[in-house]
Parts: C-alpha cells; structure tokens; sequence
C-alpha cells in the first residue's frame, strides 16, 4: 500500500510539473509572438513609408504592399497577411490625411496591452477595438483590450 501511495504521489508531482511546464511554454510563445509582431511592425512602417516617400500613400493596401516587397516575410502567410496568432493584418490609406494603418485582428488580451504600448512615439495613432486610446497610459491600454482584439496602427 505504501508503494502504491508514493506512485500516486510520484504521478501526482509529475503531472503538476508537467502543467507547470506547458504553462510556462504557452508563455513564452506568447513573448515570442509579440516579438516577432513587434519586429514585423517595425520593418512594414519603415518600408512602406520609404516605398511612398514623398506621396500620400495612394493605393496602399495589402495585395500593393505584397507585390512591392515591403512587407515582412514573417506576416505572409501563402498569399495573404496574417499575424503571429493567425489574425488577419489589413493594410490601408488614409490620403487625405497623409497616413496609412496596419490593423492587426484576433489579439490575445495579455498580447494586446503589450502591443498598444509598442513605441508610442512612433505612431501617429494607435486604437484598440476601434477606439483611439493614449498608449502611454497602461490603465486605459488594459481597460481597452478585451478577451480577442484588434489592435490598429496609424503611421505618416
């Protein structure tokens, strides 16, 4: 009986750690999502306002976007943009103001906040769910962001 007792104990410990394990694994899938959307983000800013240097972003949109190598390899799934959690990412211009958005869809919550906050100071505007917030405060960046999301860029 006393065998039994430390086997199930054993198990028991095994099977917490194990849980432990994958908890941890999910988490650091996760960081490396965001970091991977973050570099993405970066790179498909840069290119495409050195691509539309001196314009107003006329014409800009995926399928544009694609066919000029701007966007980074890590947002190409076959022929469509999609991000690290398999959302869509929908680019688009704003011509009379002289700007386009990068709309990232199906954002974890826990990812959200993170990328709401991502270089602030770079963006012309950033909204989560369809409403402009001011990433620089993380209370309204939580509050914003709910159990999926969408989080959109807006760029010069």
């Amino acid at each position: 009986m006393g065998h039994l007792l430390g086997a199930l104990g054993a198990l028991l410990l095994g099977l917490i750690v194990l849980a432990y394990s994958a908890g941890g694994l999910s988490s650091g899938f996760s960081k490396s999502n965001v970091a991977s959307t973050q570099e993405g983000l970066i790179i498909l800013r840069m290119q495409a306002q050195q691509f539309f240097a001196g314009t107003n972003y006329n014409g800009l949109d995926n399928e544009v976007a694609i066919k000029a190598g701007i966007v980074p390899d890590t947002f190409i799934k076959g022929d469509a943009l999609r991000n690290a959690w398999g959302g869509d990412i929908t680019l688009s211009a704003d011509e009379a103001n002289g700007q386009f958005s990068i709309e990232l869809f199906n954002i974890p919550q826990a990812d959200c906040t993170q990328l709401a906050r991502f270089q602030s100071n770079s963006w012309a505007g950033v909204s989560v769910n369809g409403a402009e917030i001011d990433p620089s405060d993380p209370v309204a960046v939580t509050d914003a962001c709910g159990d999926t999301n969408t989080v959109t860029y807006t760029a010069r």
